[in-house]
């Protein structure tokens, strides 16, 4: 991280002196930034930075940024040396990405001039920049820093001194929660990766990403955010990550992880691309508080939807995005023998799993649950099929759903599916971060595009899902499970009342006019 920033520094036209005391790390830092300098045509400005194994040669830097290993202690030692050795004026930042900033410096006589200024890996690449204010630092320290992030090409925001800042904060369910999915047997990593990646538009699936973060590396992050919040529960490191680092496969580095990669980079086998089949005939479709996109959707691909049929063309699929299993029974009843054998029938599993709709009929060889929530999003989405599902009815299904553009990735009827369980905890993170005042969510949606490339600010996309539905599979997560890392934030609570109201008038107004 510290070539990085250096380099970051070079191709901004700085001075640098790059301090370490191994020999061998300042030898492979003068590789790494030959390299890259060379490649941009721009080998010219090695020649501005100096290389040196004592801290002594920062006297003279009016900058300081320490980019040693995340121990207190040794952070601590080395402030107190860099105070001593540079000069009244000179700034001294941290690139801790988890201790806290005002820990590191409270052994310092001039606190005031000490501030996080946390760079994202690859340094020279992301533009995040996290300015962290110490309980000391002065307004004057972080002015300068924001100078400095800005002169380098970087995108600057400020935010409070708590555990993980905003992103390493913020971003621990996208690990969190895929490790329990794959605890619970759920599904294979590169299945959760597909329905993520190529669902949700995230870059990278959370096991593709942990492979090339280090899982040493993001194991340990979740550990300090665990200890530093006295063991709050939605950061609990997992038993699968201990695992892994007992057997020292440690992703990409040790050449297997979560995949292997002896072979090359490891590819997604868990499911290929199908020829698309014609839409054609009738969907039979029972609207409800599910319905974000899902019935435009299905519309547009060719198919007539109607909810109550003279008589049945061609039907293709049931599709329910209602919540009740009540509603479901009485649908289904109503419809009686009329239902062609063999038509598999979609129900919603969002804020219910399908274990707990299928005692409301007792045809549950044709029910396949699924995310209406995400459905419309992407090229992937999550099915789960009812235990005794007939090899045609999941047949028929596969092709329903690949009418429609999407590949289905089969799952276990686990709470929450895969993409609202892990988006609503990340929204429900970002909302705490709101509540607890580490950053105003509009810094925070900044944060979390430019630092991990999420596709949409996470309070963005939690009003664009609705505060409501977010809430919904939270409170169904925390029932299933009784676990209270599944609740729900207050202030999301507030915003799904706020949004109910304002729906509630909505409504109103259309019926007095």
């Amino acid at each position: 991280m510290g070539s990085g920033i250096a380099l970051a520094a070079l191709f901004a036209g700085m001075e640098v002196v790059l301090q370490d005391p191994y020999p061998e790390s300042l030898e492979n830092a003068r590789a790494y930034l030959e390299k890259f300098l060379e490649r941009k045509d721009q080998g010219d400005r090695l020649e501005r930075v100096h290389l040196t194994g004592s801290l002594e040669d920062l006297a003279a830097c009016p900058v300081v940024i320490e980019a040693a290993l995340e121990d207190l202690e040794m952070k601590q030692g080395i402030f107190r040396e860099l105070e001593r050795i540079c000069s009244g004026d000179a700034i001294l930042a941290t690139n801790t990405s988890t201790l806290s900033v005002t820990a590191i410096a409270s052994g310092l006589a001039e606190p005031h001039r000490s501030a996080g200024m946390h760079f994202f890996n690859p340094a020279p690449l992301l533009p995040l920049v996290e300015i962290v204010r110490g309980a000391e630092s002065s307004d004057e320290t972080i002015a300068a820093l924001f100078d400095l992030a800005e002169a380098l090409g970087k995108t600057p925001v400020e935010m409070a001194d708590t555990p993980g800042f905003i992103v390493n904060r913020v971003a621990r369910p996208f690990y969190g929660e895929a490790l329990r999915l794959l605890g619970e047997g759920a599904a294979s990593p590169g299945a959760i990766d597909r329905v993520l990646r190529d669902g949700a538009g995230f870059r990278m699936g959370p096991f593709e990403l942990m492979d090339l973060i280090g899982i040493d590396i993001n194991t340990e992050a979740m550990r300090s955010m665990h200890a530093q919040t006295y063991g709050e529960p939605r950061y609990r490191p997992h038993p699968i990550q201990v695992r892994k680092l007992a057997a020292g496969t440690l992703g990409r580095k040790t050449g297997r992880g979560f995949y292997d990669y002896s072979s090359g980079p490891a590819a997604d086998s868990d499911g290929q691309e199908a020829t698309v089949p014609e839409a054609s005939g009738q969907v039979l479709i029972y609207d409800g508080r599910w319905n974000l996109g899902a019935g435009n959707l299905i519309a547009g691909a060719g198919y007539r939807l109607e909810a109550y049929p003279d008589h049945f063309d061609g039907l293709a699929a049931v599709v329910i995005l209602e919540s009740s299993a009540g509603r479901i029974s009485t649908e289904l009843e109503r419809l009686g023998d009329a239902l062609p054998a063999g038509v598999p029938v979609f129900v919603q599993c969002l804020d219910t799993t399908l274990e707990a709709v299928l005692p409301a009929t007792s045809e549950t060889a044709r029910f396949v649950g699924f995310d209406p929530l995400f459905l419309p999003a992407g090229s992937a989405t999550t099915l789960t099929g009812a235990p005794d599902l007939t090899a045609e009815v999941r047949e028929r299904a596969e092709m329903f759903i690949r009418s429609l553009g999407r590949e289905p990735v089969w799952m276990d009827d686990v709470p929450g599916m895969v993409a609202p369980r892990v988006v609503g905890m990340l929204v429900n993170e970002a909302v705490f971060a709101v509540q607890e005042g580490v950053a105003d969510a509009e810094t925070i949606d900044l944060a979390m595009t430019l630092g991990v490339s999420y596709p949409k600010g996470l309070i963005a996309w939690g009003a664009e899902l609705g505060w409501g539905r977010v809430l919904a599979v939270l409170e169904h997560l925390q029932a299933e499970y009784g676990e209270d890392r599944y609740r729900p934030c207050q202030l999301l609570r507030r915003w799904a009342r706020e949004e109910a109201r304002r729906e509630r008038m909505v409504a109103l107004n259309r019926a007095v006019t």
